[in-house]
């Protein structure tokens, strides 16, 4: 019989890979850091349980090198975001494509809450809550298009995105501008143009890949160990 971990282990893990990945994306730990179970165990007040289901999870997204009880965190380059980008635009065109062909009236009608929520967002100067929106408008593609290998994948790289996304967000003063590119978007999507869609999405993506890419072009510090 396969092993089932308890649902409160496997929660304790998701956690503990947020906030590593935020640590490693922000560069808190540096490409070739050191993570070990035992003092990470310590630090979180946690078994090693967790700390291992973490480990598990950003090794999977390509975070970190694992052995036996320790990892090395990999990080992100310039490079990396290009490749994350290359495969979320190639993701989110397909996943536009089956979702304006199967309903794209499910889908004008599931973009209208997150936009709504990135502008209070963006009045009320809240960069986490406007990354949230911004992902969620997004995932809205995976939801109609309903091909859940799609979404698995997904799913497997959305966390460093949202963390890249917040990070970024964070130095702007005004996000007006990222508001207006959503609700280009959404009306090109209502439209039902599927060539104006996806000639826009295309350089909304590639928008991002540039913002997001340039504070990973710089040289980084030296390594901290945990």
């Amino acid at each position: 019989m396969s092993e089932i971990l308890p649902i409160k282990q496997r929660a304790l893990g998701e956690k503990v890979a947020g906030e590593l990945r935020r640590l490693i994306i922000t560069g808190r730990y540096a490409p070739g850091a050191s993570l070990v179970e035992g003092p990470l165990a310590e630090q979180f007040d946690l078994s090693r349980g967790p700390i291992r289901d973490a480990l598990k999870i950003l090794a999977s997204e390509g975070l970190i090198d694992t052995n036996r009880r320790s990892a090395t965190v990999v990080g992100l380059v310039g490079d990396d975001i290009d490749e994350l980008f290359s495969l979320r635009g190639s993701l989110e065109r397909l996943a536009l494509e089956i979702g304006l062909n199967k309903d794209r009236g499910r889908l004008t009608d599931g973009l209208r809450a997150p936009l709504e929520r990135m502008r209070k967002a963006r009045q009320e100067r809240d960069p986490d809550a406007f990354t949230a929106a911004d992902v969620h408008f997004h995932s809205v593609f995976y939801d109609v298009a309903g091909h859940r290998r799609l979404a698995d994948v997904w799913a497997q790289y959305r966390p460093t995105i949202e963390v890249l996304l917040l990070a970024s967000n964070e130095r702007y003063e005004d996000l007006g501008p990222s508001v207006r590119a959503h609700e280009i978007l959404a009306d090109l999507i209502e439209s039902g143009e599927p060539d104006a869609v996806f000639d826009e999405l295309h350089g909304h993506l590639d928008n991002a890949r540039l913002r997001l890419r340039a504070p990973y072009t710089q040289p980084t510090s030296q390594p901290t160990s945990t």
